[in-house]
């Protein structure tokens, strides 16, 4: 069990940033290809950098990625592939243990696999929550049964510059003072079971002491299915530039999970996967999440799973490949 935190702490060392693309995320890459090589894999890197390592003729896939947001944490992405790894090394049955490219910034590598009609047969992922509920539940595993839709988008304000000094109050266009009563607005709109975040604000001309002419605000909203994400879109009020459907895990990955982890809490995953974009182009998917801790920060050297809850995370992972064949 040592060996796969041990193989996640080498992946960090290579860099806690290895955003897509970059020297990092090439040595990642590499160096997971070594270890597939080792599990006794056959591996192949694709036109697109994606690293798979094969055993048989079987078409069941498992696997994350291992590029990185900026100063992110050890286990996002990582113990996916490091533990997919691990799984070839404790089973028997053909399967592909897959490295997706760049899922950070847009999932490019699985995208690429769609847009080349590349698909497995069933996909499993190991994940971890990125997120309390696991933890507050008192349980180390989740089954996760969808994945998020998100619209995306900018709206933009505009006022007029004047002099902060001299300006009365009665006679000001401030153009933040409108972003101001949208951003509440959007943190309004937000309803059980969904969520909306203003993440960016762009202040023109940006100076102390003049009165803001323009504002532009990001919107990310993300709900389970899509008439709650039509519905979340018309309370905010704006049109979004980029809208990602939400999507079900299926059998027989998610019967399988289901399983080997009897009684495990049923989660919607609100961030996005790889496994998204595999369901959405017709791929049944499965995910398990592992318990978050440090009250489930992600995205952050702060990132912590134990290590006890890993090994029952890859226990589960093996076992639900034994039910479907890998």
């Amino acid at each position: 069990m040592g060996r796969i935190l041990e193989r996640l702490d080498a992946l960090y060392a290579i860099s806690p940033t290895r955003v897509g693309g970059s020297p990092q995320e090439d040595a990642a890459h590499r160096l997971a290809a070594e270890w597939m090589a080792e599990a006794g894999l056959e591996v192949e890197v694709d036109s697109a950098g994606n690293t798979f390592g094969r055993r048989g003729g079987g078409n069941v896939w498992v696997g994350s990625h291992l590029d990185s947001v900026p100063d992110g944490g050890r286990f996002d992405g990582a113990l996916g592939v490091v533990a997919g790894i691990e799984a070839a090394e404790r089973s028997r049955g053909p399967l592909t243990v897959v490295a997706f490219r760049d899922e950070e910034r847009g999932c490019a590598g699985s995208r690429a696999c769609v847009a080349a009609g590349r698909l497995p047969e069933a996909y499993l992922e190991l994940h971890i929550e990125q997120g309390p509920v696991l933890e507050q539940a008192g349980a180390p595993l989740g089954v996760v049964t969808a994945i998020f839709g998100q619209v995306q988008g900018e709206v933009v304000f505009a006022g007029r510059a004047d002099h902060a000094g001299t300006t009365p109050i009665d006679r000001r266009a401030d153009a933040l003072v409108d972003a101001a009563e949208f951003v509440l607005r959007v943190r309004q709109a937000a309803r059980p079971g969904t969520v909306a975040t203003v993440g960016r604000l762009e202040v023109e001309p940006g100076a102390t002491n003049v009165v803001p002419s323009r504002v532009s605000v990001s919107v990310d909203a993300r709900a389970s299915t899509s008439a709650e994400l039509d519905a979340l879109g018309e309370r905010i009020g704006f049109e979004p530039l980029r809208r990602t459907e939400p999507v079900a895990m299926s059998d027989p990955p998610l019967a399988a999970f289901r399983a080997v982890v009897p009684g495990a809490p049923e989660l919607v995953s609100g961030a996005g996967h790889d496994a998204a974009i595999l369901a959405a182009a017709g791929a049944p998917c499965g995910m398990l999440f592992v318990r978050s801790l440090n009250d489930g920060i992600s995205h952050s050297p702060r990132e912590l799973s134990s290590e006890a809850d890993v090994e029952r995370g890859l226990t589960a992972l093996v076992a639900a490949l034994a039910r479907i064949g890998g």
